[in-house]
């Protein structure tokens, strides 16, 4: 009888600690967004890229790898994120720019 106890309390401790560095994983959300290398952009462009690259990186609830472009204000942004969850965090800091005319995230998959 003891032994099973035993047995039973040490599995339910591993458990627990197992699910403690699981969400620590979790909790670590980190997003790395750049520019698209194969699109060149206006200066206007080019600042209003700047400005949604600091957006997504600050955002800790974001994981994942975003390409993003800008032509006259239309914004494209490509890559994968974590959860469905997140494309739509990604297209709502976008819109939240009141310099972003569209965004286009039919490129940006889980």
């Amino acid at each position: 009888m003891n032994i099973k106890k035993l047995t039973m309390i040490s599995a339910i401790a591993l458990l627990c600690s197992n699910l403690a560095v699981a969400n620590a994983a979790f909790s670590n959300n980190t997003v790395n967004v750049q520019a698209s290398p194969h699109f060149s952009s206006s200066s206007t462009d080019q600042e209003l890229i700047n400005t949604l690259i600091s957006r997504l990186e600050a955002d800790k609830k974001l994981s994942g790898h975003l390409e993003i472009n800008s032509y006259n204000g239309n914004i494209f942004v490509s890559g994968t994120v974590d959860e469905v969850a997140m494309i739509y965090r990604v297209v709502e800091l976008i819109k939240s720019n009141s310099e972003v005319k569209q965004v286009d995230a039919r490129k940006l998959d889980t």
